[in-house]
């Protein structure tokens, strides 16, 4: 837990805490809905289990202290609208080669970007949330890179607090649900 928690800080991405959480707003574009698909070269390399819940052979998914509002980061999209971003490392077992496919299954505002963790940082950098908001989707394909876990910088865009409910898929790893509240939402 602490190698990841210390690569996604190392990708340079900064959070910003007291935000005021508002719900209300609708989804990003049509574009958001499509499948984001990574390469070995947009991880951050091997990285050994944190010892967390392996959801279809996806850590990072069961958020610790998901449900503070501290946590989120607030970005502008294009249009004007307010989003926040809960930033979440996903590591991704070798068991579920050759990747994982990570899906927002409920609420439809709800989003995932993932790359590596310079393109993250860019995106996360202040005035960039038009760009971040539009690289979003709603599921992502992380690929297992080798024996160890392979460990991607990112996280989960919400309209205000929302619990998200995920579905985790692989070729080889048995599919799975989980619910995760994002800022002060419940589930």
């Amino acid at each position: 837990m602490t190698l990841l928690t210390t690569a996604f800080i190392g990708a340079g991405l900064s959070a910003c805490s007291g935000a005021p959480v508002y719900p209300g707003h609708s989804a990003p574009g049509p574009a958001a809905s499509s499948l984001l698909s990574l390469s070995c070269s947009d991880s951050a390399g091997q990285q050994g289990g944190g010892h967390e819940t392996a959801i279809g052979g996806v850590e990072g998914l069961v958020l610790p202290g998901s449900d503070d509002p501290a946590g989120l980061y607030p970005v502008r999209a294009g249009d004007g609208r307010l989003y926040f971003v809960y930033k979440a490392f996903l590591a991704v077992s070798a068991s579920a080669a050759p990747f994982a496919t990570v899906s927002v299954a409920r609420p439809a505002g709800a989003r995932l970007v993932y790359g590596s963790p310079s393109r993250i940082g860019e995106l996360m950098s202040p005035g960039s949330g038009q760009a971040l908001v539009a690289a979003s989707r709603s599921e992502v394909r992380l690929p297992v890179c080798g024996p160890r876990f392979t460990g991607f910088a990112g996280g989960i865009i919400v309209t205000g607090p929302a619990c998200v409910i995920f579905e985790v898929s692989s070729p080889s790893a048995r599919a799975a649900t989980v619910s995760v509240p994002i800022g002060p939402g419940k589930c």
